[in-house]
């Protein structure tokens, strides 16, 4: 899941994805910037706040596209 998320902050353009948690939680990955990457867990950077979360990566269930919508 490491190569899959480092694939997605390389994308250009930027595709907007879902990390889902083994406990359903989820956290929306809407910038390439909102994510640092670690060994064993990741920092997730909530938009427009100063707050963030410690993911552990053997807790991420699935990574999810998010669709774009059309206007």
């Amino acid at each position: 899941m490491l190569d899959r998320i480092e694939e997605l902050a390389k994308k250009e353009p930027f595709i907007p994805y879902r990390l889902v948690l083994t406990n359903g939680s989820h956290y929306d990955v809407l910038s390439p910037l909102m994510v640092a990457v670690g060994e064993t867990q990741l920092a997730y950077f909530y938009p427009k706040s100063d707050k963030l979360a410690y993911l552990r990566l053997n807790q991420l269930a699935a990574i999810e596209t998010l669709e774009q919508k059309k206007a």
